[in-house]
């Protein structure tokens, strides 16, 4: 299909339908109906030209209409030079945790907080303490158009603009009423729709201009159990989110009596029988599960495999609303005043596995038993009835060690099925500032923005203290653990056996062993379950001042034009933890109160802590540029910036050179080469930590929790970027190619965890190989039994992996753009066909190597899909191609897309059960259709009524299969199937 795809590409390429400069700068003539040459993405000297020394596209609103695009994220996801961005539910990727509900943009995969995102080009809201804009923030209602630069501009805008700039620019001179809404019809789904009003006036006779308005998105949840894929069995795709300790749990009959040297912890003989909670009535089978086992041949403990990922969303519920307004008003002929606010608010739930697996419980990380139920349990005798051989008569045991977690396959009561976590974010901009022409040869802007972002991000997990006391009867808000009775007076019994639940809520699968009555009350549910989470709030201050004009000096093609200038950022950030039980200052051990522990790893049974966090940063830039027009086809480019970062980063100088040459009527030649440079973020620095989870290979795929540590000693990353290319222009058609390259070094990233317990744990296997206690590495592994490490320490002894924000080994990729858009009119109407593709050649990363060890050897990520590494999937090629009809007051848009396959590095897996399985192992091309069509009717007293309606996915594909937890790349493919889109617009 791929040779396929580049023999149509050879014809047609495919490049966005781009609106050209010029058609720009007549849609955004400004307030006095008065000529206006505006400034491109890339340059503060105006007039600058799309096909100008550096690769600009230009995307207008009447064009996103057109490709059915309803939201920033949709409009980023398909643009070929985008690489893995956020914005679907993917809690399971380790760049996503934390982030669920954002929408990113990664240029050339380099890292979203490499891209810069402006807003009317000036800086714009950025996730806390992350460092990139969250995309869907942004006010689409209220868009003219959209700029993406795709080339190094630290040398124009400063940090953060490595990979290149993105520049969302509201519309000017709007007036009148403008209301528009779509709603989305998903299978499985409740829809996803939007709405917004747009308003606009000029007063003050014609001198000023206020818009203002109000946009609404909201997308619905879409279950995993609605798509086939996601839930496939086992034996198909053990990567699935199937995990070895599930509910119902692994029981161990113990008593002090039969406890000796051999079997301290006093296991009934036979001191390896373990037993399957209510497996006399095939319980695990009913609800969803299956029999298996820890180690291959059956060898190791009888357990009922559970799969989390019917219990969470393929897409999350979301709610958005931004404001938007806006005031141009022009107070003399020389002087304009601007200013624009920006409110949001976004709101997202997130479902999770109805609990999390427990990594520790009272006595520190992994210590086996970590929870224990007393014979004294009333629903004991129950899970001994439903569960043939639990007892031997000669020794009765006094209590059950438990293997596995609280709840699984009969769902928590407590949220309806999996867990709810959930992510509110708070946003405000306020940008201002005014535009003063000295004469028609030089002007100035001074500006001024301020920005507050904050975020709350929680998520549930297990008090282990808690269930402990709970399993003895003392659990409540309202028992004394000291002084009471168990099961009496406000104390509690948990039951965790899976006798408590009627059914596999979310499978609807009925529970032969349920019995009424056992069920867990919801307030101690509640009580044991607790939001493990922080808050985040940044408040930034800038500060622009720039200068631009034409001087008198002419070699032949026009003035040498000129800007320079200087701005400043102020930037602080705090985090603070939820509650008590969150904080690592307050509560570090498992035991709540507690701050004596071998290892403080905090009172959850399986999220990490976080300690309150104040953070601050001050930058200070000059810069200048300047063009030189040298006879009637030569333009040379210089520009260069100075920023300072002060102690620890330092400063540092950027400069970059371009041309463009009109070689002939019909050939444009351009090229640019620069240097960038990224200071770390003020949280990069800071040596706490956060953590992570990840299904770690080492343990046999189980989830463990991954400590990412600050490092004050991050030296800033460098780059030496360079663009080449050429645009081929005839009637009506429009073919340019772009040749890329971006050499990094210092790359400031995170040690791999992956690799790292690998190394520990001699090689990734299936958790049951021995790991290596003299390692270099070992200190950053922490196990289990207290971390303690011994001749039997195997993987899945694994609890934590610590990592460090670290510079990182050298990074080279390159490759090349291709666009093409070519009109015909056929009389009837205009036919445009175009589209564009981008061809990652290469995406070489050098050997990491941590304290003398190699933990990665260098590889090239091209092909691969890079589940556990960086930079994530890398397509080779990605792309998408149109034809488009315009006659009349219709336009319909067909288009294709199209994703590159790859394959797993990971290879072929081995399963306890099933042996070998190659699912995923290499993931094929996703292609999908989609068909846009928009109706205008003609104006009825004035008023514009526009019809809009498509179909997304016009053959209902299914993302290509991949051995991770939804069952497919999210970074590739898409989980909705076919979509039917109806909405309207109305203008007055």
């Amino acid at each position: 299909m791929r040779a396929k795809f580049l023999a149509t590409a050879a014809s047609a390429l495919i490049v966005q339908s781009t609106a050209f400069a010029q058609e720009v700068a007549d849609q955004a003539s400004p307030v006095g109906n008065t000529p206006e040459t505006i400034v491109i993405t890339g340059s503060f000297i105006r007039g600058t030209p799309e096909d100008a020394a550096l690769p600009v596209d230009v995307f207008n609103s009447e064009e996103l209409e057109q490709s059915g695009v309803s939201s920033p994220l949709e409009f980023i996801k398909d643009l070929p030079s985008v690489g893995s961005v956020l914005g679907d539910t993917n809690q399971f990727s380790a760049s996503a945790q934390g982030n669920q509900g954002q929408g990113s943009l990664n240029l050339r995969n380099l890292g979203a907080e490499r891209t810069l995102v402006l807003l009317n080009g000036k800086r714009t809201i950025t996730s806390p303490g992350e460092g990139f804009v969250d995309t869907n923030l942004m006010p689409l209602f209220a868009l003219d158009r959209i700029e993406i630069l795709k080339d190094g501009a630290a040398a124009t805008y400063g940090s953060d603009a490595i990979a290149g700039v993105a520049n969302f620019v509201t519309k000017r001179n709007f007036t009148g009423v403008e209301i528009e809404g779509d709603y989305e019809f998903i299978d499985g789904s409740d829809g996803d729709w939007t709405a917004s009003i747009l308003g606009g006036l000029d007063f003050a006779d014609g001198a000023a201009n206020l818009m203002i308005g109000v946009g609404y998105q909201e997308r619905s949840e879409l279950p995993s159990v609605e798509r086939d894929y996601a839930t496939l069995p086992y034996a198909v795709n053990p990567g699935g989110g199937w995990s070895s300790l599930g509910n119902p749990q692994t029981y161990f009959p113990a008593n002090p009596l039969a406890a000796s040297p051999a079997n301290p912890l006093g296991f009934l003989v036979p001191a390896t029988g373990a037993f399957i909670d209510a497996q006399g009535l095939n319980a695990c089978d009913d609800v969803g599960g299956f029999v298996g086992n820890t180690e291959p041949n059956n060898a190791g403990i009888p357990v009922c495999r559970f799969q989390f990922i019917p219990f969470d969303n393929l897409v999350e519920d979301q709610e958005r609303i931004e404001v938007y307004g806006q005031l141009v008003a022009d107070l003399s002929d020389q002087l304009r005043f601007t200013v624009d606010v920006l409110f949001a608010d976004s709101y997202q739930t997130t479902r999770y596995s109805p609990s999390f697996p427990p990594i520790q419980g009272l006595f520190g990380p992994g210590v086996f038993p970590q929870f224990v139920v007393p014979a004294s349990n009333p629903f004991v005798a129950d899970f001994i009835a439903q569960t043939p051989g639990v007892t031997n008569t000669a020794i009765p045991a006094d209590r059950y060690y438990a293997f596995g977690r609280p709840v699984g396959w009969g769902g928590n009561r407590l949220y309806g099925g999996g867990q709810i976590g959930t992510a509110d974010a708070d946003a405000f901009r306020v940008s201002g500032g005014f535009e003063y022409e000295f004469s028609d040869r030089f002007r100035s802007e001074l500006s001024a923005t301020y920005i507050r972002s904050e975020r709350t991000q929680l998520v549930p997990d297990v008090v282990a203290e808690r269930l402990q006391n709970a399993l003895n009867g003392l659990g409540g808000a309202g028992c004394d653990v000291s002084a009471g009775v168990p099961g009496q007076g406000g104390c509690l019994y948990f039951n965790p056996f899976i006798n408590s639940s009627p059914e596999n809520p979310r499978q609807n699968l009925e529970n032969p062993a349920y019995i009424p009555g056992n069920e867990n009350d919801l307030e101690l549910l509640d009580y044991i379950f607790q939001d493990n989470g922080t808050i985040d709030v940044e408040d930034k201050y800038i500060f622009d001042l720039v200068f631009s004009g034409e001087t008198g000096v002419d070699l032949g093609g026009g003035p040498v034009a000129f800007a320079f200038g200087g701005q400043y950022r102020d930037s602080s950030f705090s985090a603070r933890p939820n509650s008590e039980l969150q904080n690592v200052n307050l509560n570090p051990c498992p035991v709540i109160g507690s701050t004596s522990c071998d290892v403080q790893s905090g009172p959850f049974i399986f999220l990490g802590q976080s300690a309150p966090v104040d953070l601050s940063q001050n930058i200070y830039a000059l810069f200048a540029e300047v063009n030189v027009p040298i006879g009637d086809t030569l333009e040379l480019t210089g520009a260069a910036r100075y920023e300072d970062y002060g102690d620890p980063v330092g400063s540092t100088f950027n400069p970059k050179g371009s041309f463009r040459w009109q070689a002939a009527d019909w050939l444009v030649l351009r090229g640019s080469v620069g240097t960038t440079f990224r200071g770390p973020l003020p949280s990069d620095i800071d040596p706490n930590s956060v953590t992570a989870l990840a299904g770690i290979q080492a343990a046999g795929n189980n989830f463990k929790s991954v400590d990412v540590f600050g490092n004050p000693n991050l030296d800033p990353e460098t780059a030496l970027t360079y663009n080449v290319g050429a645009i081929f222009e005839g009637s009506g058609f429009t073919f340019s190619v772009d040749f890329w390259t971006y050499d990094f070094d210092d790359q400031i990233t995170v040690t791999p965890g992956q690799d790292i317990a690998n190394v520990v744990a001699n090689g990734p296997g299936d958790g049951t190989q021995l790991v290596d206690c003299a390692s270099p590495l070992r200190p950053l592994i922490t196990f289990s039994n207290n971390d303690t490490c011994g001749p039997m320490t195997v993987g899945n002894d694994i609890s934590r992996v610590r990592t460090d924000i670290v510079n990182g080994p050298k990074v080279t990729t390159r490759g090349f753009d291709f666009a093409l858009n070519y009109d015909i009119d056929a009389g009837f109407g205009l036919i445009s066909v175009g589209g564009n593709a981008t061809w990652t050649m290469d995406y070489e990363i050098d050997d990491f190597v941590i304290d003398g060890v190699t933990v990665t050897e260098g590889f090239d990520a091209v092909g691969f899909a890079n589940f556990f590494r960086d930079p994530g999937t890398v397509s080779e090629w990605r792309g998408n191609a149109y034809i488009n009809l315009s006659t009349g007051g219709l336009n319909a848009r067909y288009t294709f897309k199209y994703i590159d396959g790859v394959t797993d590095e990971r290879g072929p897996t081995t399963t306890p059960e099933f042996g070998v399985t190659t699912f995923g192992v290499d993931i094929e091309e996703y292609m999908q259709h989609d068909l846009t069509v928009i109706y205008d009717l003609a104006p009825i007293n004035d008023v514009e009524v526009q019809l809009q309606g498509g179909v997304e996915n016009i053959f209902d594909e299914d993302p290509p299969g991949a051995r991770i937890d939804l069952g497919y790349n999210p970074f590739i493919g898409n989980p909705l199937g076919r979509v039917f889109r109806l909405g309207g617009r109305v203008k007055f």
